[in-house]
C-alpha cells in the first residue's frame, strides 16, 4: 500500500497543465481582410474549396485564391502548429521509472532456484532542477512566435508574387492589343501600297516591304499571345493550379498612381517582419543560454519500492536518490555556444536594420524613377509618336512622302507604347514591392490628393 501511494505521487509531480502558445505577433495591415490558410489542430489536412475563376479575374480575387491555397504557405501555417506542439512537449516531465530487480537465484543449495531469490519492485522519478522546464518552455514560447513571423513574412511574399504576376499578365494583355492593333495598321498600309503598285503609282519594291512588315507584325502578336498564356499559368501556379482558368484579368494598368511620401514608407519600415522578428530572435537567443545554463545543475532522481526476501518470505521497503557529480562536463560548451547565438544575433539585427533601410531607400528611388518615366511616356512620349505617325500616315496616303518615312514613324510608335507598358508595369510592381516590404497599403485616402498628380489609380491593389 505504502508503494502504490508513493507512485501515484510519483506520478502526479509529474503532470502538469498544457500552457497556451501565447499570442501572434502584431502584423501589418495588407491584405489583412482577406482569408488565408489556417493549418487544423488536428494531424489531417483540410483544404478549402477552391473555385476556380472563370471570368475576369481581379486582384482581390487572385490575391485570395494564393493566400487560401498556395503550398508554401501552407508549410509555414503547419510549421506553426509544429511549434505549438514544441511548446505542449517542452512542458513535459519525465516519465516515471518502473523496474524490477531479481538477486540469488539460479545458484547452489539454498540459493538454488528461487528459493533464496530477493525481488525489488522500484518506481523512481527524475526531478528536473534549476527551472530547466521553465526555461525549455519559455525558449518553445520563442520559438513558435518566431514561426509567426516567418508566417508573416511569407504571406507578404506571396503577396508580393500575387501582385507581380497579375501586373504582368495585366500587362501582357494590353502588349497583345498593341501587337493586334499595330498588325492591323501594318494590314492597312499593305493594302494601299498594293492598290498603288497595281496603279502603277507605286514600285514593288514598296509592296514587298509592307508585306514584310504585316509578316513581321503578324509573328510578333503570335510571340505575345504565347508570351501571355505561358504568364497567365504563372499566375494560376500561385494558388496551386495547373490550368489558368479565368478568362482576363481586370485592372487599370494605365493610371499612374501616386507617389506616396518617402517619409511616410521610411516611418512604417518597422512593420517589415524581418526587422521586427529580432527582439523575439533575441529573446529567444537568451532564452537558449538560459536553459544551456539550467545545464549545469544535474537531476535528481528519486525510487522508492519495496524487497522480497523468499528465504525467509520477510517484506522491506526501499529508498534510493541520486545525483550525478558534475565534475567535468557542467555543460560548458553548450553554455558558451549559446551566448557565442546571443552575440551574433545582435550583429545580425544591426545589418538586417541598416540592409533594410538601404532597401527601401533604393525601392523608393526606384519608384521615383519608374514613376517619372511612365508619366513622361504618357504626357509626351506617346502623344508626340502618335502624332508623327499619323502626319506620317497622312502624308503618304497624299504622296507626299515615302512608305520609309511612315515605317519609321510606325516603328516609333509601337517602340513607344510598348516602353509605356513596360515602365507602368514596373512602376506598378515596384509599389506592391514597397508594400509587402512594409506591411502596409500605402494607397493614399481620396481627401489627400492634389488636383496636380492626376486622376487616382483606379490598379488594384492588395488592401
Amino acid at each position: 500500500m505504502r508503494v502504490t501511494l508513493l507512485a501515484l505521487f510519483v506520478l502526479a509531480a509529474g503532470c502538469a497543465s498544457v500552457p497556451g502558445v501565447g499570442e501572434a505577433p502584431p502584423t501589418g495591415d495588407l491584405a489583412r481582410g482577406l482569408p488565408t490558410f489556417e493549418a487544423p489542430e488536428t494531424s489531417d489536412p483540410t483544404h478549402p474549396a477552391k473555385l476556380e475563376p472563370t471570368g475576369d479575374l481581379t486582384l482581390r480575387q487572385a490575391l485570395a485564391l494564393a493566400l487560401l491555397h498556395n503550398p508554401q504557405l501552407e508549410a509555414h501555417a503547419w510549421q506553426m502548429r509544429a511549434s505549438e506542439a514544441a511548446i505542449l512537449q517542452s512542458h513535459l516531465s519525465p516519465n516515471p521509472v518502473l523496474g524490477l530487480r531479481v538477486e540469488n537465484f539460479g545458484g547452489d543449495d539454498a540459493l538454488r532456484e528461487f528459493d533464496g531469490a530477493v525481488s525489488t519492485l522500484r518506481i523512481s522519478q527524475a526531478i528536473e532542477l534549476g527551472d530547466k522546464r521553465l526555461r525549455r518552455t519559455q525558449l518553445a514560447r520563442r520559438l513558435h512566435t518566431l514561426a509567426t513571423w516567418d508566417y508573416e513574412a511569407e504571406r507578404l511574399t506571396v503577396i508580393a508574387q500575387t501582385g507581380h504576376r497579375y501586373i504582368d499578365v495585366l500587362a501582357a494583355q494590353h502588349e497583345v492589343d498593341l501587337a493586334a492593333q499595330a498588325l492591323t495598321v501594318a494590314e492597312g498600309l499593305h493594302a494601299i501600297i498594293k492598290q498603288r503598285a497595281d496603279e502603277g503609282v507605286t514600285p514593288t519594291a514598296e509592296l514587298n516591304k509592307a508585306l514584310v512588315q504585316v509578316t513581321a507584325r503578324r509573328i510578333d502578336l503570335e510571340t505575345q499571345r504565347r508570351q501571355l498564356a505561358a504568364l497567365r499559368q504563372q499566375l494560376s501556379a500561385l494558388w496551386d493550379s495547373s490550368t489558368a482558368s479565368f478568362r482576363r484579368v481586370d485592372g487599370a494598368l494605365f493610371d499612374v498612381p501616386p507617389l506616396p511620401a518617402p517619409s511616410a514608407m521610411v516611418e512604417r519600415i518597422e512593420h517589415n517582419p524581418d526587422l521586427a522578428r529580432w527582439p523575439v530572435e533575441i529573446a529567444a537567443r537568451q532564452a537558449a543560454v538560459e536553459l544551456a545554463d539550467t545545464g549545469r545543475i544535474p537531476n535528481l532522481t528519486l525510487g522508492a519500492g519495496v524487497r522480497q526476501f523468499n528465504a525467509t518470505d520477510d517484506h522491506a521497503l526501499v529508498f534510493e536518490m541520486a545525483l550525478p557529480l558534475p565534475l567535468t562536463n557542467r555543460n560548458q560548451g553548450a553554455r558558451r555556444q549559446a551566448r557565442y547565438d546571443l552575440h551574433k544575433a545582435r550583429a545580425l539585427e544591426r545589418h538586417m536594420r541598416a540592409s533594410a533601410h538601404a532597401t527601401l531607400n533604393e525601392m523608393i528611388q526606384t519608384l521615383r524613377a519608374q514613376h517619372y518615366a511612365a508619366t513622361t511616356l504618357r504626357d509626351q512620349g506617346v502623344p508626340a509618336a502618335q502624332a508623327a505617325f499619323d502626319a506620317a500616315r497622312k502624308a503618304f496616303a497624299q504622296g507626299v512622302t515615302d512608305y520609309i518615312d511612315v515605317l519609321d514613324a510606325e516603328r516609333t510608335l509601337i517602340a513607344t507604347q510598348y516602353d509605356q507598358v513596360s515602365a507602368l508595369a514596373a512602376l506598378h510592381k515596384t509599389l506592391i514591392s514597397i508594400e509587402a516590404f512594409l506591411g502596409t497599403d500605402l494607397s493614399p485616402e481620396p481627401e489627400a490628393m492634389g488636383d496636380d498628380i492626376g486622376p487616382a489609380s483606379n490598379t488594384q491593389r492588395p488592401e
